[in-house]
């Protein structure tokens, strides 16, 4: 697995006031192009592809046909206790996303999977971990569905 990517501008972003991972019902925003669609991260659905969680917790979808950076791959909600701190919130999300990402067994020297861990900025309102595969080399896209 590559590096957790728990940076605190991120994943404050999941403080998304209104959002909650089962709600569903979230209308996509505006987006640059008439057949793109804009989801909380809390909306997205597994094979959804991306290019970027923004900071405020937004993904614009791409289709996975083209190149794109991750494909989504579930989410895992750590429990609801006081902040265990910054190691056992990314051991956490690690073991967690571990169960959720299945790459395809051919794709698994080239794809990897990396979790956007909850911060303590937004703990405990917001404890969920995002889930996703990308290439294992930086820099290189995917292209189709990786996972499973």
């Amino acid at each position: 697995m590559r590096s957790l990517l728990a940076a605190a501008a991120l994943l404050a972003a999941t403080a998304c006031s209104g959002c909650s991972a089962s709600s569903g019902d979230a209308a996509p925003s505006a987006a640059a192009s008439p057949t793109a669609q804009t989801y909380h991260a809390t909306d997205l659905r597994p094979g959804d592809c991306f290019d970027d969680l923004a900071a405020d917790g937004f993904a614009t979808l791409v289709t996975c046909e083209k190149p794109h950076v991750y494909e989504f791959a579930g989410v895992w909600v750590l429990p609801d206790e006081p902040w265990p701190g910054d190691d056992k919130v990314i051991e956490a999300s690690t073991k967690g996303c571990e169960e959720k990402v299945r790459i395809k067994k051919e794709l698994r020297d080239t794809v990897t999977w990396t979790a956007f861990a909850p911060v303590e900025a937004t703990w405990p309102r917001h404890r969920t971990a995002y889930c996703v595969a990308l290439s294992v080399e930086e820099g290189v896209k995917l292209s189709g569905h990786v996972l499973a």
